[in-house]
């Protein structure tokens, strides 16, 4: 039998920590597909996929999602992952993050120059550490001058620690723009409307609750996690992640497994 999947997330240095969440591995060798379901969470991740014994490296961009996507884990793999702060991967990539959202594209199109040297230096690494180290050093030459907009990134961080219960409008007073100017900084820089990461956040501590409080009856969690009621929290859970908290549970029960490890939720 091949040995468990292993998935394994390192934190940035001090200088990258306000932009980049983690630096993240998975390595698998599975003989039959494997569900792999990845729950949205307002963050851009650049992928390297290294292949079997390190025989290739595609890096590309993954842009935010806004619902779930599930990729089975199929036969050896080997890939490595930068997961950005939720706005903070437009201080490298500096193009609108919104024409990335549900989407993928190969990391040579918007750094043709660079591109080349991450697949050399990256195959060349060796070990998990090397090539975190590669990134960073990789990351701080692409790293904007200005930084992070103070006042987005504030926008941001509140939604995150209020876990996506505050009025926008709480987001406008602290932006000092109205709704529209709003929703358009939030998709440049972020990729996803205020109203989406707010549902995301909480949607997300909704899965944390169901993974530390199991026992919890499901009226109790919908109330915990924000929602009126079960049936909206239901009804969310299930468009954001595909299935219900329960059908949730059951999976993640059954692959034993999941990349996402919620680390962001208290």
């Amino acid at each position: 039998m091949p040995p468990p999947p292993s998935y394994v997330e390192l934190r940035p240095r001090a200088v990258l920590a306000p932009y980049v969440r983690c630096f993240w591995s998975l390595r698998a060798h599975t003989l039959a597909p494997l569900p792999h379901r990845v729950l949205p969470d307002g963050c851009l991740d650049i992928l390297v996929e290294l292949g079997a014994g390190g025989g290739g490296a595609r890096p590309k961009v993954v842009g935010a999602m806004r619902c779930a996507r599930v990729v089975p884990l199929m036969g050896a793999v080997d890939a490595l992952g930068i997961r950005f702060q939720p706005g903070g991967a437009h201080s490298f990539l500096r193009v609108p993050l919104h024409e990335l959202t549900d989407g993928q594209l190969a990391l040579g199109e918007l750094w043709p120059r660079d591109a080349p040297e991450w697949e050399e230096r990256l195959l060349s690494a060796e070990g998990l550490a090397a090539r975190v180290a590669v990134l960073e050093e990789l990351l701080l030459r692409r790293l904007a001058p200005e930084g992070l907009e103070p006042a987005l990134a504030q926008a941001v961080g509140l939604i995150l620690r209020t876990r996506g219960r505050l009025p926008v409008g709480t987001l406008e007073d602290t932006l000092g723009v109205g709704t529209r100017q709003l929703e358009r900084r939030f998709q440049r820089t972020v990729g996803l409307s205020p109203k989406v990461l707010c549902r995301i956040s909480r949607m997300r501590h909704a899965a944390w609750l169901l993974q530390a409080r199991p026992a919890t009856p499901g009226a109790e969690l919908a109330l915990a996690a924000g929602y009126y009621d079960q049936a909206h929290l239901v009804r969310e859970f299930r468009a954001l992640t595909g299935l219900t908290p329960g059908g949730y549970a059951r999976e993640r029960a059954q692959v034993g497994f999941v990349q996402d490890a919620l680390e962001d939720v208290p």
